[in-house]
């Protein structure tokens, strides 16, 4: 899978980047035909708190589907790991959501009246 990822006011090293397209990479096994991924990381040092990352990535799978997900934390990694939950939880769904789709027209398909007089 490629994943585009983009920075705005965020130090990206080798080992985040690792560790970002570890995380994301096991998205994979959830759903195969994700066209393109992207993940955008900035840094929000105006806060009252301190410093504040967001996590926004977007995934585009068939048929113009789009998932979209955007968290905020305190640490970079808690973020992307609450991305990937969420990410993983929306891939679960639509994947579920397809597979109903197909097995209840399977089975209106099998329920008509010439198919049955073939199969006998």
């Amino acid at each position: 899978m490629d994943i585009q990822i983009y920075n705005r006011n965020f130090d990206l090293t080798d080992s985040f980047r690792e560790y970002l397209e570890d995380k994301f990479n096991s998205l994979d096994k959830y759903q195969e035909k994700i066209m393109s991924f992207n993940v955008n990381l900035s840094r929000n040092q105006k806060h009252n708190k301190g410093e504040i990352f967001t996590v926004e990535a977007r995934v585009t799978l068939p048929q113009k589907q789009t998932i979209a997900i955007k968290e905020t934390h305190s640490d970079p990694r808690a973020a992307v790991d609450a991305v990937q939950d969420k990410l993983s939880r929306q891939l679960v769904k639509y994947k579920d959501k397809n597979l109903s789709r197909w097995r209840k027209s399977a089975r209106k398909i099998k329920s008509l009246k010439f198919w049955r007089r073939n199969q006998e």
